[in-house]
């Protein structure tokens, strides 16, 4: 049996979408075709896809809300998996930690951040109204470990539910089992499918207070309105952050072709209409080159290059 009869058997059995552009998933609006697409509404559908994946030995890729990802023009080959539809609403749990001081709020990792923020802040629970403006899934930010200069979401982890990716078993992984760092997670054979959140009760108007001021300090500053996945680049350091690296530089504005470093802020590169992945790792790249040699400074990216 060829390759090709063996992806066309897959689809048919679990009934997934072929040469799927990728440019639809991703927040960049940019990637070519998934050979397969599956976006799983329920943890068991998401297991029998990941074993019969294995069994015909397709690679698999995993995708959030497509908020920190540039996929290439090719494409991805193999299986593309969507978790922006694994997701229940989310609420508190009934558990032991839960005190009066703490409450422990669950969610599916495909819930939107912005919806498990505004659950919280609606039952009048601090800790996550930080979190503001920021896009995509809670998968997508525990992965991540998305955050601001004075916040991470790992500050308020209580425990990860996953599937083992090598045994297909569910498990939960509590907070000081899990490597937490500087803009990821490290997360080997484990793929997140809800999290237990502690959060403070807390004077709801306060909480509201905070995150209106955090969503504003977002939109006034970043160029929310234009296809991006967020903050390009990682801070070196708090005393030379990229974007005033870049801006410094001289790049601010800079454009190839669809692609263009902001001109509201440095350390966002933006499709502009028509940009194609090349172009934004063409400028990338140019970014890279011009500051480290104006300072010495080698950039890491915050966004996740995949595809062919």
């Amino acid at each position: 049996m060829t390759t090709d009869k063996k992806y066309k058997n897959f689809q048919a059995t679990l009934g997934l979408l072929s040469q799927e552009p990728l440019s639809k998933y991703t927040s960049f609006r940019v990637g070519g075709p998934a050979d397969l697409l599956a976006a799983p509404r329920d943890r068991q559908t998401l297991i029998a896809i990941l074993k019969l994946a294995k069994q015909e030995g397709f690679p698999v890729t995993i995708l959030g809300g497509g908020t920190n990802t540039l996929v290439s023009d090719k494409g991805i080959k193999g299986l593309v998996i969507v978790l922006k539809e694994l997701k229940s609403f989310p609420c508190i749990l009934d558990t032991e930690s839960n005190t009066q001081d703490r409450k422990t709020l669950h969610a599916d990792a495909g819930e939107r951040l912005s919806t498990v923020c505004q659950f919280a802040m609606d039952r009048g629970l601090a800790g996550l109204e930080f979190a503001a403006g920021i896009p995509g899934t809670l998968g997508g930010a525990l992965i991540m470990n998305a955050g601001t200069a004075a916040w991470e979401i790992s500050q308020v982890v209580a425990a990860l539910e996953v599937i083992n990716t090598k045994t297909f078993t569910f498990k939960t992984i509590k907070r000081k089992d899990l490597a937490f760092s500087y803009r990821q997670l490290s997360a080997v054979d484990i793929l997140i499918v809800g999290a237990h959140l502690s959060l403070t009760p807390a004077d709801p108007a306060g909480i509201k207070k905070r995150f209106d001021q955090a969503l504003k300090a977002k939109t006034t500053t970043q160029p929310i309105s234009l296809a991006s996945a967020g903050c390009f680049f990682k801070n070196p350091s708090s005393h030379a952050p990229a974007g005033k690296l870049i801006e410094d530089a001289g790049l601010k504005g800079k454009k190839i072709n669809g692609a263009q470093i902001s001109k509201r802020h440095a350390n966002f590169i933006v499709n502009t209409g028509n940009a194609r992945c090349e172009d934004i790792i063409a400028l990338k790249n140019l970014v890279q080159k011009t500051v480290f040699e104006k300072y010495h400074i080698k950039l890491e990216t915050e966004v996740k290059v995949t595809g062919e």
